[in-house]
């Protein structure tokens, strides 16, 4: 049986060694992440057969998430088998292991596609360039702050948590904020947002993000963090609504900065919220990884 343990720092190195073996790069998965949002959903750990077994918990009953580590192999009849042996269903489960479970179960395995966990990918060049029609509005945007807006960047540092935090406090307290009708995403996320900077100095993995400053005021910024070689993550991104073209100029700007060493840049889900998948498709991703539900019975 698969003895869980809630998710705290000292499993943090260990998990990501498994989330390094792993080989699809989940930004959802990442042990920052997880961390982040454990309060809303109490994320649960257990390590057996090589790999990180997570689960969280919806309306207070356990719900699995994927197992972390080398997908790769030839005993998952076996293991799945062991510890669940009436069937397993797992969320949220990145595309190329939900290929791999399908191949090992067949026609005892149900798919079922969870377009709303689909994490969209983004080519860093094209961010950064915004060259031709498809990014005309966002390149219009973001020239359009550079132009009007005398504005500094700075990485973040553990002197700037403090004011981080109180903008976010003040982002919250913007009209378009307190109208927006996902209240409950957001106060989650503000939660998960302030977990993040207090534990910034602490959390492993290479976490890295940026701020916007204007007139010594920061009005916006962004935390991601390096998922591989290839491509980075960008998990909260937050700009004030007084400035137009903010949103647009810290996506630009923190890519500018941090991104040219990579390729690609994964803005995570929109979790089927209209807005939000709006803007996202709106950014032209190159690709997504996608998500499923696995269940299986036997």
């Amino acid at each position: 049986m698969l003895k869980f343990v809630p998710i705290t720092p000292e499993y943090g190195e260990r998990y990501m060694q498994f989330y390094a073996a792993s080989e699809e790069k989940s930004a959802d998965y990442t042990f920052a992440n997880l961390w982040c949002w454990k309060d809303k959903y109490r994320y649960e750990m257990a390590f057996a057969d090589d790999l990180c077994w997570l689960r969280h918990y919806e309306n207070g009953r356990p719900v699995y998430n994927p197992p972390i580590g080398r997908w790769q192999r030839t005993d998952w009849e076996q293991i799945l088998r062991r510890h669940f042996p009436r069937g397993f269903s797992f969320t949220r489960v990145p595309g190329m292991l939900a290929c791999i479970l399908s191949g090992f179960f067949e026609d005892s395995v149900c798919l079922k596609e969870e377009r709303d966990h689909f994490e969209y990918i983004y080519s860093i060049p094209e961010l950064i360039a915004l060259n031709g029609y498809r990014f005309r509005n966002k390149r219009k945007l973001s020239n359009q702050f550079k132009q009007y807006y005398n504005y500094i960047y700075k990485s973040v540092s553990a002197e700037l948590i403090p004011d981080i935090k109180e903008f976010q406090r003040q982002w919250l307290n913007q009209p378009e904020v307190k109208k927006d009708k996902e209240q409950k995403t957001i106060l989650a996320e503000n939660e998960a947002v302030n977990r993040m900077l207090d534990d910034w100095q602490h959390l492993p993995g290479h976490i890295f993000g940026g701020v916007l400053i204007i007139d010594n005021r920061i009005m916006a910024f962004a935390l991601g963090e390096r998922l591989d070689d290839d491509t980075i993550a960008v998990h909260f991104e937050k700009a004030s609504y007084a400035y137009r073209g903010a949103y647009a100029a810290i996506n630009r700007i923190m890519l500018e900065n941090v991104g040219s060493n990579y390729r690609f840049v994964n803005r995570e889900q929109d979790l089927g919220i209209e807005g939000l998948r709006k803007v996202k498709l709106e950014y032209n991703p190159v690709r997504f990884i996608k998500k499923y539900g696995v269940a299986a019975k036997y």
